[in-house]
């Protein structure tokens, strides 16, 4: 039987005619598009994708497979509403993990306004640490999270649909003694504790490297942060009767007392990363699907 996510992968890849910008918009490595069209070229036998001077364009069979394709997946469309159909999506209940900086900013909006649409299906929202969260997924317990994927364990296997990212700022107190500094940096703003919440060992090492911070003391990325802390309101609550720096977005900071303030530094590489967290080939049910969408039109207002 033909992996449904391998026809989307050819679907995606006619549509960009170009492995490395498909790659890009599917989440996947070029090596990994690679391996997926030619298991299918394998799997029917025939030559699906030739490279040209202007591209990666289907061949004959190529085009027959995307036909039906698109078939195929009108079909599943209807199937999907059928069954909501057939549900009403009148009752039910929705179980949904999320990480505490999509808390903050724009989940409880999605969440508000998903009720307003329907307000026979419950919803409940485990707001834990993303590893926590996977666990609970592995174990059926939640539908899917709302988070920074790249907390999770590299080597475990996920699908992801990726929100927009928004660039990620420092904070501090009012007077604090940085906002005197001639040169702001990330050096500078190492020198004091940090506040955040949890952060994988691999999650540091990735920004340790990107940002070239080797003179940074190495302890504070082999180890917890400063402060660790996964509730955001008392995260603001220690910045503002401490020296303590935390990040944040412009979406969060809208909503900060006088009392703190963005530090005036800008890292264009440094940007939120979350995204749709789900088991791969999982098939979510309706309420599933409608929250997501919620999520992302949500998402567009902050």
């Amino acid at each position: 039987m033909i992996d449904l996510k391998r026809l989307h992968h050819a679907h995606t890849l006619a549509r960009y005619q170009n492995f490395a910008l498909a790659a890009e918009a599917l989440s996947l490595s070029q090596s990994a598009l690679t391996r997926s069209i030619q298991s299918l070229e394998k799997q029917l036998g025939v030559l699906l994708f030739e490279r040209t001077r202007k591209g990666t364009k289907p061949t004959a069979f190529g085009i027959k497979l995307l036909e039906h394709n698109e078939v195929i997946a009108q079909q599943l469309r209807q199937l999907e509403r059928d069954m909501q159909d057939m549900q009403g999506m009148r009752t039910g209940t929705l179980n949904v993990g999320a990480g505490p900086a999509v808390a903050k900013s724009f989940l409880g909006a999605a969440t508000g306004k998903f009720n307003q649409q329907h307000p026979h299906i419950d919803i409940n929202l485990k707001l834990e640490t993303i590893n926590q969260l996977y666990a609970q997924l592995l174990a059926g317990k939640i539908e899917f999270i709302v988070g920074d994927p790249l907390y999770i364990n590299p080597d475990q296997q996920i699908d992801i649909r990726a929100f927009p990212r928004h660039p990620i700022y420092f904070f501090c107190r009012q007077h604090h003694p940085i906002l005197q500094s001639n040169e702001i940096n990330l050096q500078a703003i190492f020198q004091y504790p940090f506040a955040a919440p949890y952060m994988a060992r691999h999650y540091k090492l990735a920004l340790m490297k990107r940002f070239a911070l080797n003179n940074v003391r190495t302890e504070r990325f082999s180890s917890c942060s400063d402060i660790e802390c996964d509730n955001l309101d008392i995260l603001e609550s220690i910045v503002e009767n401490s020296d303590a720096i935390s990040f944040t977005t412009k979406s969060i900071q809208h909503r900060f007392p006088e009392s703190l303030t963005l530090i005036p530094l800008e890292i264009p590489d440094l940007q939120t990363n979350y995204a749709i967290i789900t088991l791969p080939n999982k098939l979510l049910s309706p309420h599933a699907e409608a929250y997501i969408e919620q999520l992302f039109m949500s998402e567009m207002d902050y």
